[in-house]
């Protein structure tokens, strides 16, 4: 079965990042697969491609209008025809279900995120077979998006790396190191993690120089976040890390990981956070709503999220305790749900159902 797997961009992203496993799998199924990029972007994730061997070709190197993809795609396909189209983004799967609709290719396409475009919403029945990349993102497509459930299969696009873990933890005796991973931009929410910091500061005082916040990431809010930041005079406690090479090196620095995010879909970085040994102050978006069990494996943040940041903070220096013993069910949580195996054995039967798909088109 030959698949031409679209991904809007090689940047820095999860959905990106994610895709060696992906791609490793696909081919020991018996799949033939080309990568292209719509453009490149930053890049960050050509690196882990050509660590694994896998080639891909980026059509732009810069960022052009989806007519544009678009046509350029249609004639690619032409060229060298596909048994299945694979898409991965929005724009790339627009891109996709229009080549796909032209040339009669059959459509596959990943859902990354519990939120939609306007675009994708009303193209979504071009698309055969939708590939939810958590429970979550499964519920969202049969509830928001109206897509019949035996038209989804979920394949999470994470699994536990057991090979190292953090041995000692936090006693109270040091500043506590709290962090986090990703693109600078709304979705991740930094905006109200400096806000929240900056009240745990003035309800806090006592406790404020105790606290090193790390912020791992590069993006387009990097400098509204950095002012932000010298507002409050917090450039002592909350420092931008830039761009992470080493996500298992930066998360040992950390006693703890938070991730305050607006929606996610699998949240890569605070999984491998709790394969770490980290527990995770986290919102209840995407899989994190299933794998945060609150005051077992981390803290959740529903109501007031400044409010209940500051309110975590405020338990964990009264209890250092609890840093070993939710990081320590954190990573039991994950080694367990989302083993090797598992990614393998759903990779395996999405696989086996596009080979049907293709069959009965």
């Amino acid at each position: 079965m030959k698949i031409h797997y679209l991904v809007t961009s090689l940047e820095n992203g999860g959905a990106e990042f994610a895709m060696p496993p992906i791609l490793q799998t696909l081919r020991r199924y018996g799949c033939e697969v080309q990568v292209t990029a719509c453009e490149p972007r930053d890049m960050k994730a050509a690196a882990r491609l050509d660590a694994a061997g896998i080639p891909y070709t980026v059509m732009f190197n810069r960022k052009c209008n989806k007519l544009i993809y678009t046509a350029a795609f249609i004639k690619k396909l032409r060229q060298d025809r596909p048994d299945v189209i694979w898409t991965s983004l929005s724009a790339a799967t627009l891109v996709g279900q229009i080549s796909g609709k032209v040339l009669g290719i059959p459509v596959v396409s990943w859902k990354h995120s519990a939120t939609v475009k306007t675009y994708t919403y009303l193209l979504r029945r071009m698309t055969q077979l939708w590939i939810a990349d958590s429970f979550e993102v499964d519920q969202f497509l049969q509830s928001k998006m109206s897509i019949p459930a035996n038209k989804i299969v979920t394949w999470p696009l994470y699994y536990c790396d057991t090979s190292d873990h953090i041995l000692s933890y936090w006693d109270g005796s040091r500043p506590l190191r709290l962090g986090s991973m990703g693109r600078l931009r709304e979705q991740k929410n930094y905006a109200l993690l400096i806000d929240a910091i900056y009240l745990f500061s003035q309800r806090r005082p006592d406790l404020i120089s105790r606290l090193q916040v790390d912020i791992a990431g590069d993006g387009p809010l990097k400098e509204i976040l950095s002012q932000k930041v010298k507002n409050y005079g917090l450039e002592n406690i909350i420092i931008f890390k830039g761009y992470c090479e080493n996500t298992p090196a930066f998360l040992k620095t950390l006693d703890i990981y938070i991730q305050p995010s607006v929606f996610e879909g699998m949240c890569l970085a605070a999984h491998e956070a709790m394969a770490m040994g980290l527990p995770v102050i986290a919102t209840p978006v995407g899989e994190l709503a299933f794998s945060i069990t609150d005051h077992e494996t981390g803290f959740l943040l529903t109501d007031n999220i400044e409010n209940d940041i500051v309110k975590s903070l405020e338990e964990i220096f009264a209890q250092p305790e609890l840093i070993s013993q939710y990081g320590t069910k954190s990573r039991e949580f994950v080694a367990n749900k989302f083993s090797e195996h598992a990614f393998d054995l759903a990779g395996k039967n999405v696989v086996n159902h596009i080979r049907k798909m293709i069959l009965n088109n």
